[in-house]
C-alpha cells in the first residue's frame, strides 16, 4: 500500500539536505548495467547484470559482485583484481543527470548546506565532478569513509558528526529501502525520490518539488 503523503511544511526547516546519488542525482541504471556486465564477460562470465538490477542499483561494488559472482570467493577477488586496473570514466560518462538538479542544488545552496551519503564508492567523487557538481558539497561520504555501506547508519552518524549537527536538523534524500533503512536506524527523516512505495516523511517526483517539500522555496 501506498504510503500517503504527510504535510512536511509544517516542520522546520533543516539546515542540512543529505542525497544519496544513484536514482537521486542521476539516473545511472544503465550505466550499471553496462559496468557489471563489462567486468562479467572480462572474467568469463555470461553478462546477467541487468537480472541482478535491484542489487547493483543500491549495493556497493564488493556487495553487488559477491551476488554476481554467487559468493564465489575465488572470482570475487579475481573481479575485485580486475577493478582495480579499471578506467571507469568511460561508465561514469553514461550516467545520466535527472531534470532539474544543477538549479534546484544552486538554489538550495543558497539556503542550507548540502552533502553527499552514498553507497557508490570509487567513482562517486568522478560522477560529481563529471557533471560539475562536486562543490555543491560540504560533505561527501562512501562506504569507503564510514567503513559500512547503507543501510547500516554509521554513514550518516558521521555525515551529522561531521557537519556538527543533530538528526533532527537534516532531510535525507534517498530512494530504495536500504536508504529508508538506514534513516529508519539513525532516526532522520527520509524524503523519498521517485519511489511512492518507501515509507518516508515525503515524496518527491521530479527534483524541483525538493525546496518546497522542504520548506525552502
Amino acid at each position: 500500500m501506498t504510503m500517503p503523503n504527510p504535510a512536511p511544511r509544517t516542520s522546520p526547516p533543516p539546515k542540512a539536505v543529505i542525497f544519496d546519488l544513484d536514482g537521486v542525482i542521476f539516473n545511472s541504471g544503465e550505466s550499471n548495467v553496462i559496468f557489471y556486465d563489462h567486468i562479467l564477460t572480462a572474467l568469463g562470465h555470461p553478462p546477467m547484470a541487468r537480472q541482478a538490477f535491484e542489487v547493483i542499483h543500491s549495493e556497493p561494488l564488493d556487495r553487488s559482485l559477491r551476488y554476481l559472482l554467487g559468493h564465489d570467493e575465488a572470482e570475487y577477488q579475481r573481479a575485485m583484481a580486475f577493478c582495480r586496473g579499471l578506467d571507469p570514466a568511460p561508465f561514469v560518462t553514461s550516467l545520466v543527470l535527472y531534470e532539474g538538479v544543477a538549479e534546484t542544488l544552486a538554489a538550495l545552496r543558497e539556503r542550507v548546506r548540502l552533502a553527499v551519503a552514498t553507497n557508490r564508492t570509487v567513482t562517486c567523487r568522478l560522477a560529481l565532478k563529471h557533471f560539475g557538481l562536486l562543490e555543491m558539497f560540504e560533505q561527501v561520504l562512501t562506504p569507503i569513509e564510514a567503513g559500512l555501506p547503507k543501510p547500516d547508519p554509521t554513514m550518516m552518524h558521521m555525515t551529522l558528526s561531521r557537519l556538527g549537527l543533530q538528526r533532527d536538523e537534516v532531510v535525507y534524500v534517498g530512494d530504495t529501502g536500504v536508504d529508508q533503512g538506514m534513516c529508519q536506524a539513525a532516526q532522520v527523516r527520509l524524503l523519498a525520490f521517485r519511489n511512492q512505495g518507501l515509507a518516508a516523511w515525503a515524496h518527491a517526483s521530479h527534483f524541483g518539488e525538493i525546496p518546497e517539500l522542504l520548506g525552502l522555496a
